[in-house]
């Protein structure tokens, strides 16, 4: 079975994320996030696969990329701040646990999560 990629918006009092999500939307979640200088999209080849492996597939933009909130201080790019933005998007989807797939600039904020 095959699964449409869709666009989709988290929003708490502190930030807004965008991600693009794949698969069923109870199926266990695997989250992968992006690095430097790429956006959600450059995980659309994987969102696919890993949904018709029976995981719903969600690959955010991440804090200041894309249709996330983007911010103007230096400061509100610290680390914690994009660990927190992971941890609302988590919330969001209505989940306590999910997979975490970080590439370059993402691999730091799964290892803080």
């Amino acid at each position: 079975m095959t699964f449409p990629i869709l666009e989709n918006v988290s929003k708490s009092a502190r930030h807004t994320s965008f991600y693009l999500s794949c698969g069923r939307t109870h199926a266990a979640p695997i989250i992968f996030v992006h690095g430097w200088p790429e956006l959600s999209y450059s995980w659309r080849h994987q969102l696919p696969v890993f949904a018709g492996l029976g995981f719903r597939a969600i690959a955010p933009d991440m804090r200041g990329y894309g249709r996330s909130s983007t911010y103007t201080r230096h400061e509100d790019y610290a680390l914690e701040h994009i660990v927190t933005d992971m941890i609302e998007l988590l919330d969001s989807l209505g989940v306590k646990k999910a997979i975490w797939v970080g590439h370059d600039w993402g691999s730091p904020v799964v290892w803080a999560m």
